[in-house]
């Protein structure tokens, strides 16, 4: 008589799983993060919403097969498995060992063992139907990345009624979010908004959630030690630079300004107490023979500098300087807004004589949405004072006499924050650490040449800032011979679609120093950005040219730090900052 043969049952098949699969602990995984492997998120779509492993791929279980070749197509690279409890993954991890994959492991307990363990969680997507990977470019490809941003489509009617292609080259200023950004800040807006820190319903869990994932994401990408560091969302990097004052403005000593600031590292400084400043050499780079000089002879407690100077955009050695500092006592603040979309950032090891103990940016500046900053300095340091702004959401406990102030960085983040632009700059952040920011110089730095040399080239161009372009980011102040700045800045855009700024950019120090004696008291300035190609650079050269020949065909009125040009209502607004007196410009007789 035929016995029926007995079907494995799934307990049946965890257990045999348990016998293949290595098992590692949740709290072990998360000390090897760093490493090279995959974490891989197993649960099905809709347990996603709760929360994810930071850093996780989200591959459900039932198209791991098809989907694993996209991201570890090396079977030896290493794979570490979860799902809800620990079951799932280590069916799944027997699928991918009979695949060929031969490093896999699974987290023992599974998210729930994450969870217990208290360790961070991410959010994950907002609905079952939101795909796992949302972004529609390759961040390997410079044409999808440029595809990405719809300014690029954009044109503009300029002044004979002709419509042309906008050329953006005022990223110096503020760049575009592409739609990859707009669209993760939409979903939020349409289906995760909430109130942080205040709830318990799912909204207000996963709105906390992302919240506390841009913390973790804007501290990664300029290499902060969260246990030392502290991230505080601002509005903007001048908000940052405030409260970095007022952190250090109860201390000893002076604070050491150099030439090379935005107003926004310089000016919170002199209201609360002394500054000395440090100027610049004879090729327009900061003069550290002067700036060492200065740390041995005065009491300085924090030098302020920028890490790329928004008029040149050259680059100081910034740890190099922080050296300097921490070697006669006083710690650094590096103005990160310019840098931090256009070169790597590592604040190095705190204790480290190179390390940098304060960063401030903005999120406008590195194609996130305007209204979001973010500041990183040391927890001592910022908790050792008072809140910046005393009221919501800074207090622990306030009784009718006297308020128990929260640590760092609630301390500081008073009111409502702008979760959105949180959310917003982290998306953008993540986004170029997928890129890779040593891609995105190579990139940024091959145009530049290109556009040095053909300013160079025709001549009747005045060139400003220091002549190494390995040592700047792709910012390019100049003046064309006999023409203002806000006429030449005037003619590109009325006439050919170029958007640049001219006059000091909220640098006027350095602006100053740059120009000297000359005749022009403001510059214009080209700046280059992710989205930019060389077709943008040549039509740059080609409209700069035409107005190096007097060729433009406008006639154009600069009175009083204004510019009209004929047939159109356009202005330039007295913040502008150009002096040019009361003056009619037109083109020469062969335009």
């Amino acid at each position: 008589m035929d016995h029926p043969t007995r079907t494995a049952t799934y307990q049946d098949l965890c257990a045999a799983a348990t016998q293949r699969v290595v098992k590692i602990l949740a709290a072990d995984l998360r000390a090897r993060k760093n490493d090279s492997a995959l974490i891989i998120d197993v649960r099905d779509p809709n347990e996603w919403q709760d929360g994810i492993v930071p850093g996780a791929l989200l591959i459900s279980r039932g198209t791991l097969e098809k989907e694993i070749v996209k991201h570890a197509g090396d079977h030896q690279t290493p794979i570490c498995l979860y799902c809800a409890t620990g079951n799932r993954s280590l069916l799944a991890a027997v699928t991918l060992q009979s695949m060929g994959y031969s490093d896999v492991q699974s987290i023992e307990g599974g998210f729930a063992a994450w969870q217990a363990e208290g360790l961070e969680i991410a959010a994950g997507p907002s609905s079952a139907a939101q795909p796992a990977d949302q972004s529609p470019l390759d961040a390997e490809d410079w044409a999808s990345i440029r595809k990405n941003f719809a300014i690029t489509g954009r044109t503009v009617e300029v002044l004979d009624g002709s419509v042309r292609p906008l050329i953006y080259l005022d990223h110096a200023a503020t760049t575009h979010p592409p739609d990859f950004a707009i669209d993760e800040l939409k979903r939020f807006l349409s289906l995760d908004y909430a109130n942080v820190h205040r709830a318990s319903y799912q909204l207000a869990r996963r709105s906390t959630l992302r919240f506390e994932d841009a913390y973790r994401t804007c501290g990664g990408f300029v290499g902060a030690d969260i246990k030392h560091h502290c991230v505080i969302f601002t509005s903007n990097t001048t908000a940052a630079c405030e409260i970095v004052a007022h952190a250090m403005a109860p201390r000893p000593g002076a604070v050491l300004v150099t030439d090379l600031e935005h107003h926004s590292s310089d000016l919170p400084h002199r209201r609360r107490g002394d500054i000395v400043r440090v100027g610049l050499d004879a090729q327009q780079r900061l003069d550290m023979a002067s700036l060492r000089e200065v740390l041995e002879k005065e009491n300085v407690k924090l030098v302020s500098v920028t890490g790329a100077a928004n008029v040149t955009g050259w680059m100081p050695p910034i740890h190099e300087i922080a050296a300097i500092a921490h070697e006669h006592g006083a710690l650094i603040c590096v103005d990160a807004a310019q840098l931090i979309a256009h070169a790597p950032i590592e604040m190095g090891k705190p204790g480290e004589p190179t390390s940098i103990d304060f960063l401030v940016a903005a999120g406008h500046k590195a194609y996130a949405p305007f209204g979001a900053g973010f500041l990183v300095g040391p927890r001592e340091v910022l908790d050792s004072v008072d809140p910046v702004v005393p009221g919501g959401g800074v207090a622990a406990s306030v009784s009718e006499h006297e308020a128990v102030w929260l640590p760092s960085p609630d301390r500081h983040q008073f009111g409502t924050p702008n979760v959105g632009g949180a959310i917003g700059m982290s998306v953008m952040l993540g986004l170029l650490m997928r890129i890779g920011m040593d891609e995105v110089r190579r990139h940024e730095l091959k145009l530049l040449h290109r556009m040095i040399d053909g300013l160079t080239s025709m001549g009747g161009v005045t060139l400003y800032g220091p002549p190494e372009l390995e040592d700047r980011v792709g910012i390019v102040p100049f003046n064309v011979d006999g023409v203002s700045d806000m006429l030449t800045a005037a003619v590109l855009g009325e006439e050919f679609g170029v958007a640049v700024r001219n006059g000091r950019f909220c640098s006027h120090v350095h602006s100053e120093r740059l120009l000297g004696e000359s005749e022009t008291r403001g510059a214009v300035r080209a700046s280059i950005g992710l989205f930019n190609d060389e077709s943008d650079i040549d039509a740059f050269l080609a409209a700069v040219d035409v107005v190096r020949r007097r060729a433009w065909k406008g006639t154009y009125t600069e009175r009083g730090g204004q510019v009209s040009g004929q047939g159109t209502s356009r202005c330039a607004d007295n913040w502008m900052e150009s002096a040019g007196d009361a003056t009619q410009t037109s083109p020469s007789s062969n335009a």
